[in-house]
This record gives structure tokens, sequence and C-alpha cells, in this order.
């Protein structure tokens, strides 16, 4: 007889379920595609006025679809200088996606590598790329 003979082994059985968990278990969020969307159909366009007529066209569609999907349930609580704001910050971000997307690699280490040199020695890192 050994000391070990009376050890329940295996997972832990509570009564009942468990406190604040639902029983069908946490659900994941779902991510919203539409801003991927935006920036393959802006990299897409191959001229510069294709470019600015999709970001035009973005601009306007997507801040119309936005306030027909999300406009009955956030916009009922918000001021007027609210819903401008969001508006205006919504524009901001999309023109800032469109101007990274159109960014080469090369353009963005040379941008960095301007921002290197514009720091002081006490900050000083090797610049980066070929060269």
């Amino acid at each position: 007889m050994s000391a070990y003979e009376n050890v329940v082994v295996g997972r832990l059985r509570l009564k009942g379920k468990a406190l604040g968990v639902k029983s069908s278990g946490m659900k994941k969020k779902k991510k919203h595609k539409h801003q991927y969307d935006l920036v393959t159909q802006v990299t897409d366009g191959n001229n510069a006025l294709a470019r600015n007529q999709l970001e035009d066209d973005i601009d306007e569609s997507y801040l119309d679809s936005g306030r027909k999907e999300q406009g009955t349930k956030n916009d009922d609580h918000l001021t007027p200088a609210e819903r401008k704001y969001l508006e205006h910050w919504e524009k901001i971000n999309i023109k800032r996606l469109a101007k990274e997307a159109t960014k080469s690699h090369r353009d963005r280490i040379q941008e960095f590598n301007q921002y290197l040199a514009n720091l002081t020695e006490h900050y000083d890192i090797p610049k980066v790329g070929p060269g």
C-alpha cells in the first residue's frame, strides 16, 4: 500500500457553472475589413490621377456608408461638435493611409535616415540601408 493509491487523476470537476462564464463561451470580435480594402484600392491605381480620384471617391463613399451603418447606433449620443470632429478625424486618417500606401520601401528608408541625421549626436545611430 503506497501513499499515492488514493490520488484522483484528471481534471477538476466543479458542480454547476463557473461564475461569470457564458454557456456559449467567449465570442471573438469580428475584424472590419473596410480599412484594408480602402488601402488596397488606393495602391492598385497605376497613375496619380486615378489615385486622386479614388481618394475623393473613398472619402465620400466611406463617410456616407459609415454614417448609414453606424448612424443609428453611435450618433444618438454625440453632440454636433463631436460628430464634426469624428468626420474630420476620419478624413485625415484616410488621407494618411493613402499617403503611406504610396510610399516605397526606399522612400521610407530615406525619410528615416533624414530623421536620424537631424537628431543630436547624443542619440547617434548608424544609418540604415545600402552604402
